[in-house]
């Protein structure tokens, strides 16, 4: 093509105005880069207003939604005990279909413990789903509290039920805790410890069936307790596979009958059980019992406050055992260690054991009645495995459905053993017989309670005029 004289010109026209046109690829890419960034803080002002919105949700406007729903949103909470269909009067009336049904029924306490876990209330999930609220006190029980420990390391449900029907909000409970308990149990007992001012849980060493733990713990349980400025009368000790055989209206007409005795087995002290140490190095003569005791307050703080007491637990651990050897030894040595309600062991010994040879066919008369007044009236516990329509464990009758109707109609304050994964019909039938009495107008006779040999001795009856003998043994 030819070119013109005006060419060069143009072409110096066109450079410099491309130096005046838009800049349009940089420009664009700045305005997608201020679009991200502001699309960026959209997403960020969205997220912190749906945490505000969540955080007035559940702290501030959760607790008025659910007192509008209260009715449905209770409903996952309702009471375990009273939701269970279990044809209990079947049961105790021995219906054999029933009966045989019942040995069938499982219980799903993975279900309970998932439930507790999830709750956003634990403490309401606790007092709702095992009835604590639902406790009805007289004033006879307000002017008369008592006080409970317990050791426990495992079966978490089993421990509420059993813990809630023996609870009432004037008492005192003092739960020794295992070092040993897995750590969602430590969480949930912790729980309980929080919900309610009267439940002190103290978490101790690991905890071993015969172990010196175990008498150790317990006592710790009574120094705790005796400080408490709550002006309860008796402490007793249970098992974590205790139910109630009395309400706690009974109990504390029961325990003004005793009028500050001790309630406690009385036996002989196996010398083998002392392993590294004389028999004769003991601070006072030993003396063989359950754990399982009833005493009052005054015994309680006198056993605190003494140095004679702290030198038995010494001793005591280095035997087989100890806590079979701490009750009787403490309360049956009045003579060495005067203790308010205390026994002379020694004597109580040697007058039964010379009554037995002397009334042989009336004691072998009352060893065959099923139901007969004794002593030793804090624990229900089977070593009879003909009488057994459980199982056995180490020789003590695990309690089933053949066995919850005669183990009710005992006169003891507490039943051992009873387990919730061993035909559970029978544990939650005997604790829905005691809950269907609470409340109601005392009906027990407490004056074979007031009867007993210990309680007669301390009045100054001796052993000659006591009403019953034969409850000696």
């Amino acid at each position: 093509m030819a070119t013109t004289a005006l060419d060069p010109f143009l072409d110096r026209q066109q450079k410099v105005d491309q130096l005046f046109l838009p800049f349009d690829g940089p420009t664009n890419e700045k305005r997608r880069m201020q679009h991200q960034r502001i699309s960026a803080y959209k997403v960020i002002l969205l997220l912190i207003y749906g945490c505000c919105f969540w955080f007035l949700m559940k702290h501030l406007l959760w607790s008025y939604v659910t007192r509008l729903l209260k009715p449905y949103y209770q409903m996952d909470y309702a009471d375990l005990l009273d939701r269970m269909e279990i044809n209990c009067d079947g049961i105790l009336a021995n219906n054999h279909n029933v009966v045989q049904t019942s040995k069938l029924m499982q219980y799903d306490t993975r279900t309970v413990e998932k439930l507790l876990l999830d709750a956003d209330d634990r403490c309401f999930a606790i007092r709702s789903l095992f009835g604590f609220d639902r406790k009805p006190v007289s004033q006879e029980e307000r002017d008369y509290p008592l006080a409970y420990g317990l050791i426990v390391y495992k079966n978490l449900v089993q421990i509420l039920f059993m813990l809630s029907s023996f609870y009432r909000p004037q008492n005192e409970y003092c739960i020794a805790v295992s070092g040993g308990a897995d750590s969602m149990f430590k969480l949930l007992i912790d729980e309980v410890d929080s919900c309610f001012d009267n439940v002190h849980v103290l978490h101790r060493p690991r905890i071993d069936w015969g172990s010196f733990e175990i008498i150790n713990s317990t006592y710790a349980c009574l120094e705790l307790l005796s400080n408490s400025q709550t002006p309860w009368k008796y402490f007793q000790y249970l098992s974590g596979v205790d139910i109630p055989l009395k309400t706690n209206y009974e109990m504390v007409e029961i325990f003004k009958a005793w009028n500050d005795t001790v309630n406690t087995e009385f036996a002989q002290f196996q010398r083998q059980r002392v392993r590294s140490k004389r028999i004769e190095a003991a601070p006072l003569p030993l003396f063989k019992s359950s754990l399982s005791a009833t005493v009052p307050r005054k015994a309680v703080d006198r056993i605190v406050q003494s140095s004679e007491s702290r030198d038995l637990l010494r001793f005591l651990r280095n035997t087989s055992i100890p806590d079979e050897s701490f009750w009787a030894t403490l309360t049956g040595n009045i003579d060495k260690f005067p203790l308010p309600g205390g026994t002379d062991a020694a004597k109580w010994i040697e007058y039964r054991e010379n009554y037995r040879k002397n009334h042989t066919a009336e004691l072998a008369q009352s060893q065959n009645r099923t139901i007969i007044m004794r002593y030793y009236l804090s624990r229900y516990q089977l070593w009879n495995a003909k009488r057994c329509h459980g199982k056995l464990s180490s020789g003590s009758c695990i309690f089933g459905v053949d066995d919850i109707a005669n183990v009710l109609e005992q006169p003891h304050l507490v039943a051992h053993k009873l387990y919730i994964d061993f035909e559970p019909a029978a544990y939650f039938c005997g604790l829905k017989a005691i809950r269907s009495r609470e409340g109601r107008p005392l009906e027990l006779d407490v004056t074979p309670y007031r009867e007993l040999p210990q309680v007669e001795l301390s009045a100054g009856i001796p052993y000659e005029n006591l009403t019953h003998p034969l409850w000696l043994f």
